[in-house]
């Protein structure tokens, strides 16, 4: 039993090592180096000006832990087959499934010591209650997590079909993360008509353009992607001060958004019927652009928008919009050409 599931740990490690190459590729380093040192020399800034009263590190205790219990499920690794074949080997899955909860929660203790030590220079209190907090995140963290697991053994019978479904809801999250960054074998995706966005259909003879158009507004991962970025940056231009940071900000989820949007020159291959048409490739490739030009214009009006009422130096949004222009002239180009 130790040997199965720790096969299945080590492949699920193996294969999330692999995508984080493409995460963690140059440009986007360089981009969270620089916003990391932003934020850092920010904080500093911060610190020296001001300084929390009662109430307010109350409030700030609440949320950091608010947060740390945020990330970390309980990664069990059960697969569908094991309700068949491991059903006479229950105890000692079971039994699997405690140190599994222990296994699941060193990514939280991370976090929370990030967190704390974060917190700390605001809070201004000793470390022995710096340490207290962050052994209560921990217990907390566990508790919710032993819930979880003693929900899935209801009359100590082990309910197989929630543990699996939950399994894979685990790993579909994080793939759908990796799927960001570089395309992700094995994630299914559905389309769903939404008869409320037909009138953003493009009234034209193109075909692909037509084709194209229905699946970005029909497919969750790039509607759903789009929605996403777009709700990240207006937040990152309402919440962050610094107006460079929050136009640094923005500008690497723009370059993102369109780093994936790229994908959906691909999205009718599926589809054989398409082969028979009498069209010349580079009609998909100009398709591809036309739409994306359409989506990163109603973007930058969005946020060009929301920059005016909420950031303090408008000149800044100036880069807002040279990024933009420069991703969709310049970059979709040249990555529609490959």
């Amino acid at each position: 039993m130790n040997e199965i599931f720790a096969k299945r740990r080590q492949h699920w490690q193996t294969q999330n090592l692999k995508y984080l190459r493409y995460v963690f590729n140059d440009h986007f380093s360089l981009f969270l180096l620089i916003l990391l040192g932003a934020l850092a020399v920010q904080y500093a800034q911060f610190l020296q000006a001001h300084a929390l009263v009662g109430w307010e590190k109350v409030v700030l205790v609440l949320l950091v832990s608010g947060i740390a219990l945020l990330p970390g499920r309980l990664a069990t690794f059960v697969e569908a087959a094991d309700k068949v074949f491991l059903l006479v080997r229950e105890q000692e899955v079971k039994k699997m499934l405690l140190t599994a909860l222990l296994r699941s929660l060193i990514l939280p203790a991370v976090v929370s010591v990030v967190l704390v030590v974060i917190a700390a220079p605001l809070l201004r209190i000793s470390v022995i209650l710096l340490v207290l907090w962050f052994v209560i995140l921990l217990c907390l963290k566990a508790g919710l997590l032993g819930l979880r697991l003693r929900k899935w053994q209801e009359n100590e019978i082990l309910q197989w079909d929630l543990l699996i479904q939950y399994e894979e809801n685990r790993k579909v999250s994080i793939l759908r993360f990796f799927a960001l960054f570089t395309t992700v074998k094995g994630l299914k995706s559905h389309s769903h008509r939404r008869k409320y966005l037909d009138f953003l259909l493009p009234k034209t003879r193109r075909t692909y353009e037509y084709l194209l158009s229905r699946s970005f507004l029909r497919s969750g991962d790039y509607l759903g992607l789009t929605v996403r970025l777009t709700v990240l940056s207006i937040l990152a231009l309402i919440f962050v001060s610094n107006s460079i940071v929050a136009v640094i900000l923005t500008a690497v989820l723009n370059a993102l958004l369109v780093f994936q949007l790229i994908a959906l020159r691909g999205a009718m291959d599926y589809q054989l019927l398409t082969r028979l048409y009498p069209l010349n490739k580079s009609v998909k490739a100009v398709a591809v652009e036309r739409i994306l030009l359409r989506v990163m214009g109603a973007l930058t009006l969005i946020e060009l928008i929301v920059g005016i009422i909420f950031l303090m130096n408008k000149i800044y949004l100036l880069g807002i919009v040279l990024v933009n222009f420069l991703l969709v002239k310049f970059y979709v180009k040249s990555r529609l050409k490959d």
